[in-house]
């Protein structure tokens, strides 16, 4: 068995040698995805394929065959801040002075916790939307820092592209949709509940909606779109809401994905759970509350194709 090593760059963060032999995952897409800590630029996903090749046992003599190759994919991690300036006496001249103590000296502890829970979840809705369709080419100021999983599968060679239906997706056409990525769906990897199948919200809500109609009641109940599995298969839909309005999209713009998240999602970040650290002070030079929130955020899929892609026509 030889080794395979042609296809490796000369550069990029080495010291990341673990194999993406043994993956680990928890559960909205950071949540499903492999963490790679202490990425402060750029860092290779080091990828393992083995190819042994069987012979014939009849004879005693020893003869090498097969491949153990290596390859590479790299995580590009961008900085990201968040930054701004509260100044607690603004509220004072509105009905908002009742959420101030009283007395005239404020501190950031002043500063009501529902804001602060506002903040950091609004930094989590956009930076969810930004996972999916972010894009260093954007205008848009929540989705240029990184690139994010459309831009990188739509990019990679290789994916498994699904049948495309006119579009916008409708509770006429989701059905066939949803057949058409199943069926797209590599055959060594047909039958893995491993791989899951990724839309938007409104796209779940749509193909709950088509099952009622058509009478397959044993569809769960209750409004809910998640635990719902693509008909006659083993893949369950895993609603995110950084795929949500995408479905009137035309054209090359992929917004369906069919993957196995615990060998494809790798997120690089610098710091473990970092996103949930937000430094907040009391700025005794100008008296007002300052907040900063800095992190690094980037995405990469390991086997392109063992991903299923789908656009509408």
């Amino acid at each position: 068995m030889a080794f395979n090593v042609d296809s490796l760059t000369d550069y990029v963060n080495q010291t990341s040698k673990e194999l993406l032999t043994a993956l680990h995952f928890e559960s909205e897409t950071a949540a499903l995805a492999n963490v790679q800590v202490g990425v402060k630029s750029k860092m290779a996903l080091q990828i393992l394929t083995n190819t042994p090749i069987p012979q014939s046992g009849t004879g005693c003599s020893f003869l090498a065959s097969g491949t153990t190759a290596f390859t590479q994919r790299e995580i590009d991690a961008k900085a990201v801040k968040y930054q701004d300036t509260l100044c607690p006496r603004t509220l004072e001249a509105k009905w908002t002075q009742i959420l101030l103590k009283n007395g005239q000296k404020y501190t950031e502890a002043d500063i009501p916790a529902r804001i602060v829970t506002d903040i950091v979840e609004q930094i989590k809705k956009h930076q969810e939307t930004a996972d999916w369709q972010g894009d260093t080419g954007s205008t848009n100021a929540y989705l240029s820092i990184y690139d994010g999983l459309i831009k990188i599968i739509k990019a990679a060679t290789g994916t498994n592209v699904a049948t495309a239906v006119s579009g916008p997706v409708t509770t006429s056409n989701v059905r066939t949709i949803m057949q058409n990525v199943v069926s797209k769906i590599p055959v060594q990897l047909k039958g893995n509940a491993g791989v899951k199948i990724f839309c938007g919200y409104d796209i779940a809500e749509l193909y709950r909606q088509k099952m009622f109609i058509d009478n397959l009641f044993h569809f769960p109940v209750g409004g809910n779109q998640k635990n719902i599995f693509a008909e006659g298969s083993v893949h369950e839909i895993i609603p995110v809401h950084g795929l949500d309005g995408l479905g009137a999209s035309t054209g090359d713009n992929p917004f369906i994905f069919a993957m196995d998240p615990d060998r494809n999602l790798f997120l690089g970040v610098d710091l473990l759970n970092e996103e949930e650290a937000a430094e907040m002070w009391y700025s005794q030079d100008d008296q007002n509350v300052k907040y900063s929130f800095r992190y690094r955020r980037g995405w990469q899929v390991a086997f392109p194709s063992e991903i299923v892609e789908y656009s509408n026509s």
